[in-house]
């Protein structure tokens, strides 16, 4: 049995989720007669209440979609027509959740090898396990490492803290979230990033990490995460890889 641990983020690095094209379309057309003028839109108020309760260090109901539409709702959230995890599972189909076409192949292998792999992803299981289930990715999980079951949140060095043994790589598409929290936890931190130049995609794993460049190419990523200031240490990827396959590269380079 390979001793290897490896936490995978789920939205945008395995798949992705039916939130912004489905879900939250629904929520904004139900839930908007229920509420008064001004304020924006319900999702606009949902990631408001969801922000304020991350700056209030709520880790766990700050990803309780549920709950949360419930707050900004108040006395007419007995007039709710679904809940989230509702549409998440009506949603949870062929055609409006997708794989990236790379994940399967490396779970399998990597699966045959003995690796452990789990999920280790900032939203509830009730509104990941439905995706996952739908996807097929499920049974190679040994757990789900969620808010609602570690009692903290990505980026938290304590979210990496798992019961069955710290993780010895975490891969994910966030640096704000993935990246900060692998490295504050002293992981093996690998950044997934689909959408690189050919240039980039050419240089070896270790030209990647010491080319010049490379804080600017996080430093952009950052601010697409509404981050301003310049990458700090521990926002620094110990690797970045540009397709699910490169990950076997990093396993090698672990242990030769």
């Amino acid at each position: 049995m390979n001793p290897i641990l490896i936490s995978f983020d789920l939205d945008h690095t395995l798949m992705v989720n039916p939130f912004r094209r489905w879900v939250f379309p629904d929520v904004d057309k139900a839930v908007h007669p229920l509420l008064s003028s001004g304020g924006g839109t319900p999702v606009r108020r949902m990631v408001q209440e969801h922000l304020d309760r991350l700056a209030r260090r709520e880790w766990v109901s700050a990803y309780d979609w549920d709950d949360i539409l419930r707050t900004i709702t108040g006395e007419k959230k007995s007039h709710l027509p679904f809940t989230v995890e509702d549409r998440v599972r009506h949603y949870a189909k062929p055609g409006r959740v997708w794989l990236f076409a790379d994940v399967l192949p490396v779970l399998n292998r990597l699966h045959s090898q003995g690796v452990r792999m789990v999920a280790a992803t900032n939203g509830w299981e009730k509104y990941q396990r439905p995706v996952t289930d739908c996807l097929g990715i499920t049974r190679y999980l040994d757990s789900f490492h969620t808010p609602d079951t570690r009692g903290f949140a990505k980026p938290h060095p304590d979210f990496f803290d798992f019961p069955n043994g710290h993780p010895l790589v975490h891969i994910g598409d966030r640096i704000d979230q993935d990246i900060a929290g692998a490295n504050r936890a002293k992981v093996v931190s690998v950044w997934i990033n689909r959408h690189l130049t050919e240039e980039w995609r050419l240089r070896s794993l270790k030209e990647r990490r010491t080319h010049p460049d490379f804080p600017h190419l996080v430093h952009r990523q950052l601010k697409q995460e509404g981050w301003e200031d310049s990458p700090s240490d521990e926002q620094i990827p110990d690797y970045l890889i540009t397709s699910l396959e490169e990950l076997e590269k990093v396993l090698n380079l672990m242990h030769p």
